[in-house]
């Protein structure tokens, strides 16, 4: 995954803006404050996340407990949401920011100087629940800070610009260490001195967002409405199909450094290069979507890249040669990044206005607890089993779940429709 800190949403659609001119487009004021302190969190914590397991690594923990570490810090996005939305509410969006990016720097902190393990799972936890508060706080943010007009652009702006910094964060964190063991040979540093110094280094990277954060005049965000319940059918198997895919999604981007460093050998420098190339193809493949949907239909399309991804997981499993699994592993970054719109898309085409809102925390929750139960299962299996079949169990569940989404462009049987909604249909 690119770092928990920056949460993708669905593509706003707007129309052909006929009558619209670009500079009424283009946001202004302090929008491109909050844009600029997106900028720091973004790249600093990318930088911490890309170098951290590597960092823990050198003191003794296994690809084991590198996941249950993982599965905490997704606990603790999960947790937070609802108090942070709550937090939102009363304190407003500055102040909940504000909190939220400084306790998250703190923790985070905390976890690079406290290395024994039930530390790190307590601090994984309260680091997961401080960076949630970015999430929950970005659409309200941005749908405050630009009119009707300015968002469909100031929203790709941030998720653009949110890719690029994360690749400019893997390439620094590949170089940092290195950097600082030259320029600071007096001091004799070990690399795992050096990547302490580099991780501190995004800590206080990503606490400067703390100044712009602080010059925002934000309200506070709109009340949350009761979740809807499961009465739509196709809600309750789009449902299903995303608990599946986020077992994929979850599961082989918080190993990937640990895949090319330690299982194929890669350097900790070149590791950087591949990162940042991976962010590259993200962003250009995330460009391609619209073509190949309006091309294929929503569901094929999706279909066509989850089986993409399954294909190259595949072939990661199998592959020898570092170069063929770089190649691989952009593959496999591109078509995983590239269904992403579609399937937002088509969860927000399917629902009724009302239940968007319920539609979309359903989504973020089963996301989560599926990100967390993969990363602490892969984990486990690498240490037990080896990178090859856990690769081909991944792939495998992306198989399943292209099957999934792939029915959602069916119509239900008048028994599934029964079953689904029941007597209580208008509840």
């Amino acid at each position: 995954m690119s770092t928990p800190a920056v949460v993708k949403l669905p593509r706003a659609h707007t129309p052909s803006g006929h009558g619209v001119g670009w500079r009424q487009k283009i946001p202004r004021g302090q929008f491109w404050l909050y844009f600029g302190a997106a900028v720091f969190f973004n790249f600093g914590f990318s930088v911490f996340y890309f170098l951290f397991n590597l960092y823990l690594l050198g003191f003794g923990f296994t690809e084991r407990s590198l996941g249950v570490i993982g599965s905490c810090l997704a606990i603790g996005s999960l947790v937070g949401t609802i108090p942070a939305g709550i937090l939102a509410e009363r304190l407003g969006l500055r102040w909940t920011l504000n909190g939220g990016v400084l306790l998250a720097v703190v923790f985070s902190l905390l976890r690079v100087g406290i290395l024994g393990t039930p530390a790190q799972l307590v601090l994984a936890v309260c680091s997961g629940a401080m960076l949630c508060c970015w999430g929950v706080c970005l659409s309200p943010a941005v749908a405050g800070l630009t009119t009707e007009q300015q968002r469909p652009f100031a929203f790709s702006l941030m998720f653009a610009s949110g890719i690029g910094v994360a690749g400019l964060g893997g390439l620094a964190a590949g170089r940092l260490p290195g950097w600082f063991r030259v320029h600071m040979s007096h001091a004799s540093l070990s690399l795992v001195q050096a990547e302490r110094m580099t991780l501190i280094t995004g800590c206080l990277m990503a606490g400067l967002a703390l100044l712009p954060i602080s010059r925002l005049t934000l309200r506070s965000a709109a009340p949350r409405k009761r979740l809807v319940r499961l009465s739509n059918p196709f809600l309750f198997r789009f449902l299903i199909a995303i608990a599946v895919w986020s077992l994929v999604t979850g599961a082989f981007p918080p190993f990937a450094n640990v895949y090319f460093v330690h299982h194929l050998g890669v350097s900790l420098r070149a590791m950087g290069s591949v990162f940042s190339v991976s962010q590259l193809v993200q962003f250009v493949a995330i460009l391609c979507a619209p073509l190949l949907f309006r091309r294929t239909g929503i569901a094929s399309g999706v279909m066509l890249t989850q089986l993409t991804t399954a294909a190259m997981l595949l072939g990661l499993a199998l592959a020898r040669l570092p170069l063929h699994a770089m190649w691989l592993y952009w593959g496999y970054m591109a078509a995983q990044c590239m269904n992403e719109p579609g399937i937002y898309s088509l969860l927000m085409d399917k629902v009724s206005v009302e239940e968007r809102n319920g539609a979309s925390s359903y989504t973020f929750f089963l996301s989560a607890g599926g990100q967390m139960i993969a990363s602490a299962a892969v984990g486990a299996g690498i240490v037990r089993l080896g990178y090859p079949a856990v690769l081909g169990v991944i792939a495998a569940l992306a198989i399943v779940a292209a099957t999934l989404f792939r029915r959602l462009s069916q119509p239900l049987q008048k028994h599934e429709l029964v079953a689904l909604q029941g007597p209580d249909r208008d509840a």
